[in-house]
């Protein structure tokens, strides 16, 4: 089966059947390094902190991010 027709196929399940299909593949997936959680995390939360501190990332509101979340949903089907 190709990945279209899986795509196609997983597509046409239910909100709550989608759900559990997208964990059970992410959970297929090998498990994060301890390399994962290294210098290369620290450093990107780091800056990360650090465009927030001088304000060139500017922080979301909850209710902003959770509607952003419901646009991109929405953009997926």
């Amino acid at each position: 089966m190709s990945f279209a027709e899986l795509q196609q196929a997983a597509g046409g399940l239910a909100e709550r059947e989608r759900a559990a299909f997208a964990l059970w593949l992410l959970d297929s997936l090998p498990p994060n390094s301890r390399e994962d959680a290294g210098l290369e995390s620290v450093a990107e939360a780091v800056k990360r902190r650090d465009e927030l501190d001088c304000g060139k990332a500017i922080p979301l509101a909850e209710e902003e991010f959770w509607t952003s979340i419901e646009h991109e949903r929405m953009a997926w089907k």
